[in-house]
């Protein structure tokens, strides 16, 4: 199979935040942080937790190593994607944040809800604006479900933003993800027929707080955090009570779902009247959609046991990978003996595309 066969959408791209440009669409709030030259801090959200460090050497090294962007452009900006579209002929990305990962952990609620407006508008104007392939995503004060609620209905039908990312770790609340404290949000989602997408960020509140060996925390958190949050949803009826909801889980691989499948269907077993949550049709219908590079070594068992609906190629870039590396990523699953050539296709766009309801 070829380059040439398949519709390349990416299901997880990411955008690099211009403090500065964001800076012109904030209230006094935003723009006091972002101008404010004499701050500590260089950016309107805070850190994500304490392993995630803009000064470490070894990502420093590692960055500098041989790195190609897809463009000249600002590694992450508007024209940077477009590049990187243009040269590997990608249809269509959907553009989550970098800095704004940190999103959830912030207390202030009404700085919050203010950063999320400003965020929004941001990246409407400056990403979406710009080429009618590129998709961000909004921003929403989840720690206020109401006000959350509110900026989504606002993002979808004003800036036509085609859904949210929502932490899934990190909030300062003492509920799970589906707990009814959140309902308000998925009820709004469903209502809009928008995407919630559930992305991997801090490491707060996972039991990984003690972990000190450079890379330990990383291993885990991002799979812990996907799997908690979709059990939580699952198992809180969430899915049950808004049957037309879509939910995705990026940035943690696929491999986290064979032990959610396996656990459940032993405690189905053992303990059916407490666990008869019906997880193959959610997956199945297409409800649930799970982010891989492509080249997961779980993928090909994972498509044979449930098929290749849920799942979608995620690119991942300019975080984890540049250019070549994201592309040779679509090269090793168009080369792979493991999946056939349906399953490639649905993997590397149709599935992104349908879930996210992408045009032509």
């Amino acid at each position: 199979m070829e380059f040439k066969d398949i519709d390349l959408v990416d299901s997880d791209g990411h955008i690099i935040e211009s403090i500065a440009e964001l800076a012109e669409f904030g209230d006094a709030s935003v723009k006091n942080v972002a101008l404010d030259r004499k701050s500590i801090r260089a950016t309107v959200w805070p850190s994500l937790d304490g392993v995630h460090v803009h000064n470490n050497t070894r990502l420093e090294a590692n960055n500098k190593k041989n790195r190609q962007h897809a463009s000249e452009a600002r590694p992450g900006s508007a024209e940077d994607w477009q590049g990187l579209l243009n040269k590997s002929g990608m249809n269509h990305t959907v553009l989550y944040p970098s800095l704004g990962l940190s999103h959830g952990v912030i207390r202030d609620i009404e700085y919050v809800t203010s950063l999320s407006r400003a965020f929004n508008d941001y990246v409407a104007e400056k990403y979406a604006k710009i080429d009618s392939r590129l998709h961000p995503v909004a921003l929403i004060p989840m720690q206020e479900p109401e006000a959350g609620a509110a900026e989504l209905r606002r993002a979808v039908k004003e800036l036509g933003l085609i859904g949210s990312m929502i932490p899934a770790a990190g909030l300062p609340m003492k509920s799970d993800l589906g707990h009814p404290l959140h309902w308000p949000i998925y009820k709004a989602a469903e209502e809009l027929d928008c995407v919630l997408a559930f992305h991997g960020a801090s490491n707060s509140g996972l039991g990984l707080d003690t972990f000190m060996v450079p890379g330990s925390s990383q291993t885990l958190h991002h799979p812990l955090a996907l799997i908690i949050a979709c059990t939580s949803m699952i198992y809180n009826g969430v899915f049950e009570q808004f049957p037309n909801l879509r939910v995705a889980f990026l940035e943690g691989g696929c491999a986290w779902l064979v032990l959610l499948l396996d656990r459940m269907e032993r405690n189905q077993e053992a303990f059916g009247v407490f666990h008869d949550w019906p997880i193959l049709r959610y997956l199945q219908e297409g409800r649930i959609m799970i982010g891989c590079e492509g080249n997961d070594p779980s993928l090909p068992y994972l498509v044979e046991r449930v098929g290749a609906i849920p799942f979608a190629y995620s690119s991942d870039y300019p975080h984890e990978v540049d250019y070549p590396s994201a592309m040779h990523e679509v090269e090793e699953t168009l080369q792979s003996n493991l999946l056939d050539d349906e399953a490639k296709r649905a993997i590397l766009g149709d599935n992104a595309r349908r879930f996210y309801k992408l045009p032509k």
